[in-house]
């Protein structure tokens, strides 16, 4: 099959600041990065609830109610069906970055990405892919690992998959921590650490002078 150049695109976010996360689609894959772990498979019934929202089943092979994504493991996958939402909280902490194995996009399906300040960000499955997103269940170009990072100060606090027809089929979200925001009291030891170097420094330097 043609392997498509994977492409970052930075998107508007409604509601909010422009490029509020980018995204890189790696055509045809499921590989993770090193720093990446696996936080939803969709593989144990007792993990389904994590997931909230309507008109939307777990499932394994291909049916009228969606295909196994094509990058994927043929493992249980989550399937978004006709006006259904899928819900998936990060938690208030939020993330720098995740990524999600998505099969057969079309251009009926939308991810959208919620941050920390309340804003959200929307793509469609025809924003997602270079080419059509017409469904196609086996050519590279509707099928792969989309990478979604946020821009700085920005945390991903949550993920919404909605399709007006069946089928969004999404598996295997593997999420990397955001790194903590130091609390105010944290930044103030720190330039106090900073000052008092700074201070040494400068005090031995000025010693180094007189006995020069």
């Amino acid at each position: 099959m043609k392997k498509y150049l994977a492409a970052a695109v930075a998107l508007a976010a409604f509601g909010g600041s422009a490029q509020a996360a980018t995204f890189v689609f790696v055509p045809g894959s499921d590989a993770l990065l090193p720093t990446e772990t696996i936080t939803y498979d969709f593989n144990s019934a007792a993990n389904d609830g994590s997931v909230t929202g309507t008109n939307f089943i777990f499932q394994s092979g291909t049916n009228s109610q969606g295909a196994a994504p094509g990058a994927g493991d043929n493992s249980r996958y989550l399937s978004v069906l006709t006006d259904g939402v899928a819900n998936i909280d990060f938690g208030s902490a939020g993330l720098s970055s995740f990524s999600i194995d998505i099969g057969s996009l079309d251009s009926f399906n939308t991810l959208t990405l919620q941050f920390a300040d309340g804003t959200t960000q929307a793509f469609t499955g025809t924003e997602l892919v270079a080419g059509p997103a017409d469904g196609n269940q086996v050519e590279d170009r509707t099928n792969g690992r989309f990478r979604f990072t946020s821009t700085a100060g920005e945390r991903i606090t949550g993920l919404i998959l909605a399709s007006a027809n069946n089928a969004f089929e999404v598996d295997n979200i593997a999420t990397t921590a955001a790194a903590p925001v130091p609390e105010p009291a944290t930044w103030a030891m720190m330039i106090a650490g900073f000052g008092l170097v700074g201070g040494v420094a400068r005090r031995r330097s000025r010693t180094a002078s007189l006995l020069a």
